[in-house]
C-alpha cells in the first residue's frame, strides 16, 4: 500500500499573449502538495523566467559598504558584547553566558518566548553564505545543542525548541552581525504543531514513522535525494515551502538535545554546501529552522514517536539597493508557495557537490 503520496496536479492557463505576437499561446501550471501538511507549491512553464525579478543578485559592494557602517557601535561585537548583552543564572551557565570556540550563547534582550536565546560569533561583524565554514557551523550549533539540553532541564512547560536563522535583511534580520536564535515555549507555532500531528497520525495509521518512510521512498526514488551521511539525510523537497528550500532529515533523532557530535558536524557540513550554493547563485539572504518533536513531559509528548530532527533551509532575496521581498499574498496568506526551479533539478545540481570533501 501506498505510504507517502507525491500528488502533483496540472492546469492549463491560455490568453492571446504579447510575449507570442498576441498568439493564442497556453502555459501549464503545475501545482504540488506536500506529503505531510497539503502546502501547496506552484510552478508555470514561465515562472523560471521570473525568479531574477523575485530573487535577483546580490550587490556585495553595498552589502559590504553596510557591514562597515554598522561595525562601529554594534552589541553583538567582541567590544561591547559582554557589557550591552543579558545574562542567564549561573545554575544554568557558569558566568551567564555560555561559549564554544568562536561562538557565544546568550538571552535575547526581546524575547518572543519564555525561552529566546541568541547565538552568535562576536568576533565575526558580517559574514557572507560561503563564509559560514563546517567548522564555524559546527562550534554554532554546538553551542546550541548544549544550551538547548540545558534548558530542557531548568524551563518547566517547554513544549517546542528551535534553533532559526534570519540571516541578512531580507531573510528578517534586524542586525548585520551574524547570529541564530534559540526559540522555544508552551505556545507552539502552528505549522510546527500541524506537522507533529500530521506526523503522528500517519504513525498511527501506518504503524510507521512517517520521517523514515520519507527518507526511504525519496532514497529509492533518488530524484530529489542529495546525500546522507551520519544518520543525516539531506533531500530537496517534493513540494518547497521557500525558494530553492534543502532539508536535513535525522529519522532517529527526536529533539535537537539528542543531536550526537557527529551528527551535528553532519549537519555543519552540509548547511554550509547549501549555503555556499546560494552564494554562488548570486544570493546573500536565507533562513533555516532546526527543530524536531514534543519535549517530554508535556501533554503533546504523549504518543511522540516517530518524530524526527528536520533542518530546513530557504534562500531569501538577494541583498541590493533595491530589493523586493520574496514572498506575497500566496505565502503569507494563503499558505502557497513558488517554485522557480523544480526540486530535482535543485538535488542533481547539490548531489555532486555534496560528494566533495
Amino acid at each position: 500500500m501506498e505510504r507517502i503520496r507525491f500528488e502533483r496536479s496540472v492546469e492549463k492557463a491560455a490568453f492571446f499573449s504579447p510575449l507570442a505576437g498576441m498568439e493564442w499561446a497556453e502555459q501549464t501550471i503545475e501545482v504540488r502538495r506536500d506529503p505531510l501538511t497539503g502546502m501547496t507549491a506552484v510552478a508555470s512553464s514561465e515562472l523560471a523566467t521570473k525568479e531574477e525579478t523575485f530573487y535577483g543578485t546580490t550587490d556585495w559592494e553595498y552589502a559590504d559598504e553596510l557591514a562597515r557602517k554598522t561595525r562601529e557601535g554594534c552589541f553583538f561585537c567582541p567590544e561591547k558584547v559582554m557589557a550591552t548583552t543579558p545574562r542567564y543564572p549561573e545554575d544554568l551557565v557558569a558566568g551567564g553566558r555560555l561559549q564554544r570556540g568562536r561562538a557565544l550563547v546568550f538571552p535575547n534582550l526581546f524575547p518572543l518566548a519564555a525561552l529566546h536565546a541568541v547565538v552568535t560569533y562576536p568576533g565575526l561583524h558580517f559574514l557572507r553564505p560561503s563564509q559560514f565554514t563546517p567548522d564555524l557551523l559546527e562550534e554554532g550549533l554546538g553551542a546550541a545543542i548544549d544550551f538547548a539540553a540545558r534548558a530542557e532541564r531548568a524551563y518547566g512547560g517547554l513544549e517546542h525548541l528551535e534553533l532559526c536563522c534570519n540571516h541578512m535583511l531580507p531573510a528578517g534580520a534586524s542586525l548585520v552581525h551574524p547570529h541564530f536564535q534559540m526559540f522555544g515555549g508552551a505556545a507552539v507555532p502552528w505549522l510546527l504543531r500541524l506537522m507533529w500531528e500530521r506526523a503522528a497520525a500517519f504513525q498511527a495509521k501506518h504503524g510507521v514513522a512517517y520521517w523514515q518512510t520519507l527518507v526511504d521512498e525519496e532514497t529509492a526514488r533518488g530524484e530529489r535525494f542529495i546525500a546522507a551521511e551520519a544518520g543525516c539525510t539531506w533531500l530537496s523537497p517534493f513540494a518547497p515551502s521557500g525558494g530553492r528550500e534543502v532539508i536535513a532529515v535525522l529519522p532517529g533523532v527526536g529533539r535537537i538535545a539528542e543531536l550526537s557530535g557527529e551528527q551535528v558536524a553532519a549537519l555543519a557540513a552540509g548547511l554550509s554546501k547549501v549555503l555556499a550554493w546560494y552564494e554562488r547563485e548570486g544570493l546573500s539572504a536565507f533562513n533555516f529552522t532546526l527543530g524536531g518533536g514534543p519535549l517530554p513531559g508535556g501533554p503533546l509528548a504523549a504518543g511522540s514517536a516517530g518524530h524526527a530532527v528536520t533542518l530546513r533551509i530557504i534562500a531569501r532575496s538577494a541583498f541590493k539597493h533595491e530589493y523586493r521581498t520574496d514572498d506575497y499574498f500566496l505565502q503569507k496568506q494563503l499558505g502557497g508557495e513558488l517554485i522557480f526551479i523544480p526540486p530535482e533539478e535543485i538535488a542533481a545540481t547539490l548531489r555532486s557537490g555534496f560528494g566533495d570533501g
